[in-house]
């Protein structure tokens, strides 16, 4: 049974959110920064590598904080991978996911354009979802699923009408292709591949949220488990990726380290510590609120990136941005103020409704004599009243407002039935 979160709970749980809204805004700007103008180009799936790496150490570091001692968090460490390795292999699942994912991403990338790439991808909102309920037995209000379309939609918009405008400026050769390499996309498969994407982000992030509230070990320690595996799949995924140019002409291993590094200036290493930072706090957010909730901030993230961009990078506002940004900001409000419930209270009162028709059959005070003298009663009468108490006990137990254990009398239940009616 779930326990109500404390107000420390909410503080970090809100906190984290308003600080994973800021830290996708600023990765996004610096990610633009560094690879537009007469930078060189650098490998995107090194920095993937090293964003890994750096969150490595930066987890361990706060294990040992968290310690208070070095030698203790290091021993911790070591006594989660050596004594408790099994519970370690969990999270090796959400890491080969999430690689798995970053190739077919990266299909999808080279045989969609762009504009179809970035409005499919947000399908993710609504895979997420669907696992919350599948993986997790959450429960969703009919408005909150109206919400997510709603996310859905508006974040799909917002990205299109961007997708159209890089087209027609200065963006990254995969955003820009030439006729030739449009033409030669198999627009199927990169369909196929975003689709199975979404469905592996929505799963790998659910199933790392159960991880980390299914036990008491440290986030810390978890983001180290899944930091470990990925540090290798990234690397692997870099080399089979960017092969022609790692390895291009062969070369001593300071060759090749320098070839890996091409490109990487500070708007470079910036970006790479923001999008590690970014993990740690997705760690927290998945810990104290939800992978829903984060979808919804890194949604509001896009909105805010655009308002940012209109000062920092002359982006103009075009009826896309207004119509998705409006849809976005109203699913906000609407998921966060109609949470689920156990039970609506206008389908409660159609229930009572019904518990009333049938008492119409028999009065209140034949019912309460009828019921008292031990169902002494004839005909019809104890068959109103056999049922009427039946239901009732079974549509208040189902509504958990009366526990079937809690030694509450069938005829008090009768009473408070009608009585609310």
């Amino acid at each position: 049974m779930a326990t109500k979160p404390n107000n420390k709970d909410n503080v970090i749980k809100y906190s984290s959110l308003l600080v994973l809204v800021l830290q996708n805004t600023s990765l996004v700007l610096f990610m633009r920064y560094a690879m537009t103008g007469n930078r060189p180009k650098f490998l995107k799936a090194i920095s993937v590598f090293f964003a890994e790496v750096f969150k490595f150490i930066a987890s361990v570091i706060l294990v040992c904080l968290q310690e208070r001692s070095i030698k203790t968090g290091l021993a911790q460490i070591y006594d989660q991978f050596v004594h408790h390795w099994r519970d370690a292999l969990k999270v090796l699942v959400p890491a080969v996911v999430y690689t798995i994912q970053n190739f077919l991403l990266y299909v999808a990338v080279e045989n969609l354009p762009a504009a179809t790439y970035m409005v499919t991808y947000q399908l993710k909102i609504l895979t997420t979802a669907v696992f919350t309920v599948l993986v997790l037995g959450r429960k969703l209000s009919i408005q909150q699923w109206i919400s997510l379309f709603f996310l859905f939609g508006g974040v799909a918009i917002v990205q299109y009408g961007s997708a159209s405008e890089a087209l027609n400026s200065t963006m990254p050769p995969v955003l820009t292709r030439t006729k030739r390499e449009v033409h030669e996309q198999n627009s199927i498969l990169g369909f196929i591949a975003v689709l199975v994407a979404c469905c592996m982000s929505g799963f790998a992030g659910i199933y790392f949220e159960k991880i980390l509230k299914g036990s008491s070990v440290s986030i810390w320690i978890r983001n180290i488990q899944l930091a470990l595996p990925s540090i290798f799949f990234a690397l692997l995924f870099a080399f089979v990726k960017d092969h022609n140019d790692i390895f291009a002409d062969g070369g001593a291993p300071a060759a090749i380290w320098g070839r890996m590094l091409h490109g990487f200036d500070w708007a470079v290493w910036v970006t790479i510590a923001i999008s590690a930072f970014g993990g740690l706090v997705v760690a927290v957010v998945i810990k104290f609120a939800d992978n829903i909730l984060k979808a919804f901030a890194t949604s509001f993230a896009i909105v805010l990136n655009c308002i940012l961009a209109y000062f920092l990078f002359n982006f103009r506002p075009t009826m896309f941005f207004v119509v998705g940004a409006s849809f976005v900001i109203g699913a906000v409000f609407v998921y966060s103020i109609y949470p689920y419930r156990a039970l609506a209270r206008g389908s409660l009162r159609r229930e009572l409704k019904h518990v009333g028709n049938l008492i119409s059959r028999a009065t209140h005070e034949s019912l309460v004599s009828h019921y008292e003298g031990a169902y002494h009663c004839e005909g019809d009468q104890a068959a109103v009243i056999g049922a009427l108490i039946g239901y009732a006990n079974h549509r208040v137990t189902r509504s958990r407002s009366i526990s079937p254990h809690d030694g509450t009398h069938p005829f008090l239940v009768v009473v408070m039935t009608e009585a609310l009616i």
